[in-house]
């Protein structure tokens, strides 16, 4: 019996034409982006909860409810009490996480080469070779 897997390795293997060397290369840039950025959030994310030491014990009082632990002594029973279900309870070390996302973004800026003539909606033309960059953060409303 064969899986039909939905990740993305599972679905770039899926596709007959994948030269090897590019789907080493777009994996590898997956997971450098996706570990720089997830570093730059923690330690923001640790940063802030160091400065608001009130929000600290809340999230700290929220995880040991939603795991159902009245002390976090051993690490490994604690990591095995991380569900799903646990993990949807714990809406305020969500919104702090995100908040951090929201003052501190992982990514400042995002640039993009235009392969092709185009223009922009605002009626903006964008020659091929051109860099688009934007500020993430400019969006953010």
């Amino acid at each position: 019996m064969q899986m039909n897997r939905e990740d993305i390795l599972s679905r770039f293997l899926q596709v007959t034409e994948t030269d090897p060397t590019y789907l080493i290369d777009t994996i590898l840039n997956f997971i450098i982006a996706g570990k720089d950025t997830t570093a730059t959030t923690i330690a923001w994310f640790i940063y802030m909860v160091c400065k608001h030491p009130a929000v600290q014990l809340k999230i700290a009082k929220e995880v040991k409810e939603a795991t159902n632990m009245k002390e976090i002594t051993n690490y490994a029973e604690f990591a095995a009490s991380i569900s799903e279900e646990a993990l949807e309870k714990m809406q305020y070390l969500h919104a702090a996480i995100t908040e951090t996302l929201r003052l501190y973004l992982a990514v400042l800026v995002d640039a993009k080469i235009c392969f092709s003539d185009d223009t922009l909606p605002d009626g903006y033309i964008v020659n091929k070779g051109d860099m688009v960059a934007y500020q993430p953060y400019a969006c953010n409303g």
